[in-house]
């Protein structure tokens, strides 16, 4: 190792209860795999979260990536605790450090080839996204590529552990993600012989492996949007939108499929209402139903469902705004429908919101224990309590940091959505700055001053958006307005869109 490195002497994997004072590595460890590992809960859940992380850490070499990786991550995590803040200078030093050692390892052809080599990527990742800035932004999307890379050099050889499938599947869901926001298309895996698909993509293997298949599909579908949907209209223009919104719509009835194939135990339940909101900035919930789940993890997986489903009725969206004159929508079912879609995708994850960060008072003060299990739920209001309850002693002060970390993009997806009301939007965008001052979850805090710069754009359905996550529709085209109103109609009829569609643009 060169001079220039930093010095690096990991903590030593002690039990937390072995001494009565721990120092600050061994809090910050404890803390990690406290509030941001998950281990499965239920039959039905094929993987938690990072559940593997810990008997891997143990494994490890002292001098490891991935010791390295995991000091910087969770060093970086446990400064953003109160009173915390100057173990970020230490968690930067371990960061510098983990790079070096992971540069490394991927030289040496034994250690690229090493599990706990793209494991260490991928901690890098996680911890972009406790310490990001606007600057930062793209890091994540370079380590998430780092770890494809790895994937691909390691190929089929990925699957001959448990472990080493797993890191392929926790690759693969953030790869994709990584690809929906850049607007490109998921490329080919090479040198694994089944590329993208794994073994346990199947009901039986897991329902977040279904929905990431089927997510594949959204990134291609982003990126011709975002072609198509920026030309010039003419007639040939309007016919790949056509077939664009034909394409659309197959992938999103795909993934509307995905709800009924899971087991029943997965569904959400009601338990309760909340009635209105003063100030949506810093209301902790919007007026509308809670939800409870499972666990954390099927919620997130919900979660990323309706996310999904909004990516493919954003485009939808789009595409009939380009083709059908403004003043021609609100009386077109067909735009009403998919706005209506939109909303209720939004309202839902607005609802999972309780779940995650933390219900009312009402919720908790119905059971003496706060904490009941499934079997154990009491009736409030004739409706059952949820699984999973953060201590209401502190869900004042602190949220349950797993629960912001993944309600994050799902937010920042469901703020992006144009056709939402204001108020929603701002409450939105107040939960993510909530979860970024609250658990130190740095992105959420960066995501909602980005998403305030695309609403101060002025957020007209007939308007630019060009820092929104969702939207592509570029500026009013009036000549085609003028022109393609009376044509628009034969055109949807012509492609097979609609047989329902009347002279007036109404479904029959």
């Amino acid at each position: 190792m060169s001079s220039g490195l930093p010095s690096y002497t990991p903590w030593q994997p002690t039990l937390p209860y072995g001494t009565l004072q721990e120092s600050q590595e061994q809090q910050a460890l404890c803390y990690f795999f406290s509030e941001f590992t998950a281990v499965p809960q239920h039959y039905s859940a094929s993987r938690g979260y990072l559940e593997y992380l810990l008997p891997v850490y143990f494994d490890a070499a002292p001098q490891s990536p991935l010791f390295a990786a995991l000091s910087a991550t969770a060093l970086a995590a446990f400064s953003n605790r109160p009173g915390r803040k100057t173990l970020m200078y230490n968690a930067q030093k371990m960061y510098l450090t983990a790079v070096a050692l992971i540069q490394k390892a991927v030289a040496d052809p034994i250690e690229a080839k090493m599990d706990t080599t793209i494991v260490s990527v991928l901690l890098l990742g996680l911890y972009e996204t406790v310490t990001c800035t606007e600057h930062s932004l793209p890091t994540w999307g370079q380590h998430v590529d780092g770890a494809v890379a790895l994937v691909k050099h390691r190929g089929d050889d990925l699957f001959k552990t448990p472990l080493g499938a797993r890191i392929f599947y926790w690759v693969r869901a953030q790869m994709v993600v990584n690809q929906i926001t850049r607007c490109q298309p998921v490329q080919k895996l090479e040198g694994i012989a089944q590329g993208w698909t794994g073994p346990n993509d199947s009901l039986e293997g897991g329902a977040m492996n279904l929905l990431v298949v089927l997510s594949m599909q959204i990134p291609t579908l982003r990126a011709t949007a975002k072609e198509i949907l920026q030309r010039p209209m003419s007639m040939d223009t309007a016919a790949e939108i056509v077939e664009l919104m034909y394409e659309a719509r197959r992938v999103d009835r795909e993934i509307a499929a995905w709800t009924f194939k899971i087991p029943d135990d997965w569904r959400y339940t009601i338990v309760g209402m909340i009635q209105g909101m003063e100030n949506p900035a810093t209301a902790q919930y919007y007026p509308g139903p809670m939800h409870s789940y499972l666990d954390l993890w099927a919620a997130n997986i919900w979660n990323n469902y309706r996310s999904n489903r909004i990516f493919c009725q954003m485009i939808i969206l789009n595409c009939l705004e380009r083709l059908i004159p403004s003043w021609e929508r609100p009386s077109t079912t067909e735009y009403c429908s998919t706005i209506a879609t939109l909303q209720v995708l939004v309202n839902d994850i607005c609802s999972s919101v309780p779940f995650h960060l933390g219900f009312p008072d009402s919720v908790y003060q119905a059971t003496e224990s706060g904490y009941p299990t499934r079997d154990q739920e009491h009736a409030v209001d004739d409706l059952e309590l949820p699984l999973h309850k953060p201590d209401s002693s502190t869900r004042s002060k602190n949220v349950v940091s797993m629960g912001g970390f993944f309600l994050t993009w799902q937010l920042f997806v469901a703020f992006n959505v144009v056709a939402i009301p204001e108020a929603q939007r701002v409450w939105l965008n107040g939960r993510l700055r909530y979860i970024g001052d609250a658990s130190g979850i740095n992105q959420a805090t960066v995501l909602a001053d980005r998403g305030l710069r695309s609403l101060r754009m002025g957020r007209s359905l007939d308007r630019a958006r060009d820092l929104n996550l969702c939207d592509f529709a570029p500026p009013r085209d009036l000549e085609w307005e003028r022109t393609g109103g009376p044509i628009w109609r034969q055109l949807l009829r012509q492609e097979g869109y609609s047989e329902d569609i009347g002279d007036d643009g109404l479904y029959d």
